[in-house]
Formats: structure tokens, sequence, C-alpha cells
């Protein structure tokens, strides 16, 4: 055969292939099309609106409201479980006939032969499309299958042999065709919460706003994601088993008291969950209802126990309320150290203290203000003793201002931190705004400077002193010089040799930070010098620092001539500062500022 023919026999093969797919895909007698042939139904029966069901477990009538939930309206009138009503929708929506009869096999005497005279199981399903009636009989001799009559609108009645699983799905008791969530809410809607458990009442409210407070029993803001799943969890309560849909003697199950109740109140609804006595036939469950049903059924203790807890769970941690340190304006201090205060300028702090002011660090106030905000309450503590926990006199408070927008304008608040006595971990704090005290990390105590010096920025060379070019080193009898060329090559005075440990001292000493300053320099505590050192920069910058002698801490005393106060280094500081700067070496666990 030529390549032509190869050619043309090869393209009519392709077509004839695609011409049978195609006529695969739109012949019923593909998978698709096999397996819709099977199905019994083809009514829209997922988007029912009425089942009526009966079996040898019951009589169940079931409603579905439009753009509602399944209701259970027989034998008892309550929500029905949305997960078993769709397993038995979607059962009859895709059960397959094993078998069909014709119409001449629809005999009275097959009828009764089948079990479909007296059947088991009846069904009807009230669909868009119609009304679909099933009647289950006996099982058949081949496992796996049940004798089934069916009726439907224009096909009318047929007999079939069905899968076993339509009968299945239809065998359910009471308890599981009803709704086993005895308390479902709709969390965003709910505006309060009550609980009440012997003497102890728990209220936690939504405000105007949007906010979450706890009113009882302590005045305190509210952890919004701490409430939504506390709400989730006593929507999501199960019963164990009904114990009865009558309320009879409610005496027996603790009801008459109850042990504690939940109240909910929503927009449109105000809900109560009691909780009664021990289940005698199993303790690890509990009697409760619902005030506006009869029902009595059990839950679960272990669902419960969190739920007991519901201060410590829900109240907010923070030991602030403001929302962002962007806001805060001032802070006025008080306490063993004094009284000073911190004032916002633009994006810069101020310190105010014996009448006049200097200029804070913002990076330590903006560090402080961030540990405050971010800081959370490891416990919440009893107040009935103040002076027990340091609130009679405190040893610091802090008062915090800043603006909040209201009909006016703007509206200051302010909120005032106590810190009391203090463990080897904890520190016991109290905030005006919220009832009773907390005890969190002593960390933010003991960040907290107790003066307004605490707050002055730390570095010993002025801000604007610039990088240091020459250095005189004095210590006892010793004196040295060292500079740097205008090629940046560290040499001493004298020599062309370069000395590039000096340059290195030079960096250690430009950025240097005393750990405190310690207030106007004290006479004998510079004595006697360790270091008089003469530090250079650049257009004739020059100022002279002295370096006392170690206390018995180990740090040391440091001045600056011309600085306002004394502050301290520490003992490593300490030590490389008394280094000749031509033979210091630069440890790796130490930098400038001796951390």
């Amino acid at each position: 055969m030529s390549t032509r023919g190869l050619l043309i026999a090869a393209g009519l093969l392709l077509l004839m292939l695609g011409a049978l797919s195609f006529l695969q895909k739109r012949t019923p007698g593909t998978d698709r099309g096999e397996r819709e042939s099977k199905r019994v139904t083809m009514l829209p029966v997922r988007d029912a609106e009425r089942i009526e069901l009966k079996t040898a477990k019951g009589s169940f009538s079931f409603r579905k409201p439009k753009d509602g939930d399944w209701q259970l309206l027989k034998p008892v009138e309550t929500g029905a479980d949305a997960t078993a009503v769709g397993q038995l929708l979607s059962e009859v929506q895709f059960v397959e006939k094993m078998q069909a009869f014709p119409q001449e096999a629809r005999t009275e005497a097959n009828l009764q032969t089948f079990g479909l005279g007296q059947p088991t199981r009846t069904l009807a399903v009230a669909t868009p499309g119609g009304e679909l009636s099933v009647e289950i009989g006996r099982e058949t001799p081949i496992p796996g299958g049940v004798y089934a009559k069916v009726k439907q609108p224009q096909v009318g009645e047929q007999l079939f042999v069905v899968q076993k699983q339509l009968a299945e799905a239809m065998d359910k008791d009471l308890n599981a065709w009803r709704e086993k969530r005895v308390f479902p809410l709709v969390v965003p809607e709910v505006k309060e919460l009550w609980m009440r458990q012997g003497a102890t009442e728990v209220e936690i409210q939504k405000t105007e706003e949007g906010a979450w407070m706890v009113r009882k029993p302590v005045e305190a803001p509210a952890d919004p994601a701490a409430v939504h799943s506390l709400l989730g969890e006593i929507s999501a309560l199960r019963a164990a088993d009904f114990v009865t849909d009558s309320e009879g003697d409610l005496a027996l199950y603790g009801l008459t008291a109850p042990a504690q109740s939940f109240e909910v109140k929503s927009k449109a609804t105000n809900r109560v969950l009691q909780i009664g006595l021990a289940n005698p036939r199993d303790t690890n469950q509990v009697f409760a209802r619902t005030a506006d049903r009869p029902f009595v059924f059990t839950l679960s203790k272990s669902t419960l126990d969190s739920l007991g807890k519901l201060p410590e769970r829900v109240r907010d941690r923070r030991l602030a309320t403001f929302g962002s340190t962007s806001q805060i304006t001032k802070i006025e201090f008080g306490g063993r150290g004094g009284e000073y205060r911190l004032e916002k300028q633009g994006e810069g702090w101020i310190a105010w203290w014996g009448g006049s002011n200097r200029v804070a660090d913002p990076a330590r106030v903006n560090r402080w203000l961030d540990a405050v905000l971010n800081s959370r309450a490891n416990r919440f503590l009893a107040t009935e003793d103040p002076a027990k926990l340091g609130f009679a006199k405190p040893r610091l408070t802090a008062v915090l201002s800043w603006t909040v927008p209201s009909t006016n304008g703007a509206a200051v608040k302010m909120e005032t931190l106590s810190f009391g006595e203090e463990t080897k971990d904890e520190v016991y704090v109290q905030n005006s705004a919220i009832t009773g005290a907390m005890a969190t990390t002593v960390a933010l105590i003991r960040e907290t400077p107790e003066n307004g010096m605490g707050w002055l920025v730390r570095r010993l060379l002025p801000e604007d002193f610039g990088p240091v070019r020459g250095l005189i080193w004095s210590s006892r009898s010793q004196r040295r010089e060292y500079r740097a060329g205008d090629d940046g090559r560290w040499r001493a005075t004298g020599s062309e040799a370069d000395v590039p440990e000096s340059a290195g001292y030079a960096t250690r000493m430009q950025d240097l930070e005393v750990i405190r300053w310690t207030g106007i320099p004290a006479k004998k505590d510079f004595a006697k010098t360790e270091v008089e050192l003469v530090v250079e920069g650049e257009g004739g910058k020059r100022t002279a620092i002295s370096l006392g002698r170690a206390l018995v801490d180990g740090t040391a005393p440091i001045r600056r001539e011309g600085g306002e106060f004394a502050g301290l280094v520490t003992r490593q500081q300490l030590d490389w500062l008394k280094r000749d700067p031509g033979l210091s070496s630069s440890p790796a666990s130490t930098d400038s500022s001796g951390r």
C-alpha cells in the first residue's frame, strides 16, 4: 500500500474512534447512563420538605421550613438530626434496583410472599417534583436485597428488589432521629450569658460597641475570642441519652433546684440550660434540661467541667486596656523613687521631675509600653486584703493617659497600674479600670525605672558627637595617645605602625552605654580614678571621661565632662576600659553596653 493510502486509512480510523467515543458519551449505555437507569427514582429527593416514616421502631414525622432546619414533629416536637435525615434522603435518592418486576407480577399473592401485604417499613417523601412512596418488605433469598413497592408521579406503582441499605437507613429509633445538640446558639447574635453555680454568679455582657465585659463576680474586660469559644462549646453540647420527654417529677433528676444553670440572651430569644444530679447508672453523666422544653436528657460531665470555670476562662488577661502604644500621651509615675512623668512630644518623649525636664529615650519608653500592652495575667487574685498583696502602699504606680473620640471631639481616658509585692517569679498588679488583682511575670516591674533618670538615653557620649577619631588614655602612671589618620588607619603618637586594636576600642567607646544613671557625680566616687580618658571627634570635638574605682558589686562609676549625671558601668565594661587601647582585645561575649 502506498504512503498516501496508509495516511488515508489512519485518518479514517481516527475519525471512527472519535465518532465511537462521541456516541458512547451521548448514549444511555455508558457508565453514567447505566447508573441512572438502575436508580429507583429521579425525583429531587434531597430537596424534600416533608417525610413520613413508619418502622418497627416507631412512627416519625419530619418537616423542613423554608430556609430552616429539619424538625421532628412526631412522636415529639424537637429538632431533627440533620445528619441522620440527610443520610436517609441520600439513600432514597441513589438507591439502585437489583431487579424490576413486570406489571403482571404485581399480584396479591406475590405481595404477600414479598412481605408487601403488611410492609415492615413505609416512607413518604414530599419533593418539589411530587410525592414518593416506598414500602419495604422481606429480605430476598439472595443476600443484600429487600423487596420494595415504589409509587411516584408519571411512573405509578412498581415492584423492585432494592439494596438492603435503604431499609437499614430507615431503621433508627427516636434518639437517632432527634437533634443531639441540646442548646444550639447563633453565636454572633448572643448578647448576654449568665452562669449560676451554688453561690457563684457569673455575668458576661456585650456592650453597645461590641466589646465583651465580665460584670460578675468582678467588673473586667472579657476576651472576645475566649467568649466565642465558650459559646461555641455550649452550642455544641450533645445529649448522651434522652431520659424522658415529659417533665414529670423533676426532683428525681435534681432539676427543681439545679446545681448549675446557663442563661443565654440573644436578639430574639432567652434560653436556660439547667444541670441536675449525676446519673446513678453512669456517674460520668449528669441529668439536664432546657427550661423551654419538657425533655430531660443526660450530658457528659467532662463537657461541663471547663464551663464551670467561666471567670478564669473568659476574662481578658491583659494588664492594660489601651489598644495601641501610639495612643499613650502621658505616663505619671509614683513610688519609692519619687514622682515624675513622661510626656509625649511629636515622636519623642520628655521626662519631667524636680521642676525641670530632660529628653527621654523614645525607644526605651516604647519598649516599656509594648511590655505593658503585651503582658498577660498568669492568674487572677482575690483582693479581700489589699495590704497582704502590697496594694495598701504600692511600690510603684503608673497612670497612663490617652485620648479617644467622643461626641465633643475627644476625651481623655486614664487607668492606673499599681504594682504590689513580688515573688521570685511574679509581681502583683492592680488596674484601676478592672476589679480584682492579677499576678504577672516579675520582669515587668524590674524593667520599670523607679525614677526619671531611668528613662534617659544611656549613651555616655553626646548623641551628636559622631565617630571617635582620637583617644588619650591615662591610668595610674601610664599615658597613651592613639589617632586615626586621613587614611582611616589608627596609629600611636610618634609611630608609623598600625594599631588596629585601638580602632576597636574607639568603636566600643563610641557606643558605650551606662547600665543606669546615678545622679549628680559624687566627689568621693572619683577621688581615685582608674582611668582618665580624653575622647576626640571630628571637627575639633573633645570630651573627658573619668572612670572611678570598682564598687562592691563589681560595677564602677563613670562620668563625662559636662554631663549632668554620673552613671555605672558593668564589670566587663570596666575591664576593657582599663586596658591600654593599643593592647585591648574585643571579647566575643562582650559588647560596648556590657550586655
